[in-house]
C-alpha cells in the first residue's frame, strides 16, 4: 500500500467512467464536525492534505469554511491529482471569497515543495495508516509525521484520522516524539463508530520549535 504504481493503477480503474470521490474511513460531511473547530477565528487558515488522494476533504474544507483557507491537497499519485484537477476546473465560489484550493503531486515523506513552518493545520486522513500497513512501514510513516512537522507553524496541529486503536498508535507516537528530539502534545479523541467501525482522531501539537528551526 505504500507504492505509487499501485495507487496510480487504483485511480485509473476507480475514475474509469466517471469522477467520484474515494474516502478512506469517511468523507467531509463526517469529519468537519471535527476539522473546524481548529479553524474557526483564525483571519486566515493555511492546511495541507497528505495523501489526499481524490478525498473530498479538501475540497469541502475550502467550499464551507467561513474563515478563510488556503487548502493543499497533495498526492504522491499524479493520476489522483490529475483528476482532482480536472474535476475542480471550474470551481464553485467558496463560503468566504478569499479562500483558494491547490492540488500537488508530492511524497508525504519527503515535503521538499513546501518550506518550514508553512501551515497551520495539517491533515492525515488514513494516509499513516496506509504506511503503517506495509512492509517497513513504521519507518515511512515516522518520516511523515517528522515532515508533516517541520512544515507545521507554532503552535499549530498535525491530526491523524485512523481507525487504529490508542492501545497501537499512541506508543508509535510517543516513540516518533522521542526520535525527533521534539516537545510533542499528543491527544486523542474518539470520532465514534462508522459502518462498524470504531475511529480516532489523534491530536499531535508541537509546543517547542527549537529543534525544527
Amino acid at each position: 500500500m505504500d507504492k505509487k504504481a499501485t495507487w496510480d493503477r487504483f485511480y485509473t480503474e476507480n475514475q474509469a467512467e466517471r469522477f467520484k470521490h474515494f474516502d478512506w474511513f469517511f468523507g467531509y460531511d463526517v469529519v468537519s464536525e471535527f476539522l473546524l473547530p481548529f479553524i474557526r477565528g483564525k483571519h486566515s487558515f493555511s492546511v495541507l492534505d497528505v495523501g489526499c488522494g481524490t478525498s473530498d476533504v479538501g475540497p469541502g474544507l475550502y467550499k464551507h469554511s467561513a474563515t478563510p483557507v488556503h487548502v493543499f491537497c497533495v498526492d504522491f499519485s499524479c493520476v489522483a491529482v490529475e483528476h482532482m484537477r480536472h474535476q475542480f476546473l471550474n470551481l464553485p465560489k467558496p463560503k468566504n471569497c478569499r479562500s483558494e484550493l491547490h492540488f500537488m503531486e508530492s511524497d508525504a515523506t519527503e515535503l521538499k515543495e513546501f518550506q518550514s513552518q508553512s501551515f497551520n493545520l495539517v491533515l492525515d486522513k488514513g494516509t499513516s495508516d496506509a504506511l503503517l500497513r506495509a512492509s517497513d512501514g513504521a519507518k515511512k510513516a515516522s518520516k511523515v509525521l517528522l515532515e508533516c512537522l517541520r512544515v507545521l507553524k507554532p503552535h499549530g496541529n498535525i491530526l491523524q484520522f485512523s481507525d487504529e486503536d490508542p492501545d497501537a498508535r499512541i506508543p508509535f507516537l510517543q516513540q516518533a516524539n522521542k526520535d525527533s528530539g521534539q516537545d510533542l502534545s499528543i491527544a486523542v479523541q474518539e470520532l465514534g463508530s462508522f459502518r462498524g467501525v470504531n475511529y480516532f482522531m489523534y491530536i499531535i501539537n508541537l509546543q517547542d520549535l527549537g529543534s525544527v528551526l
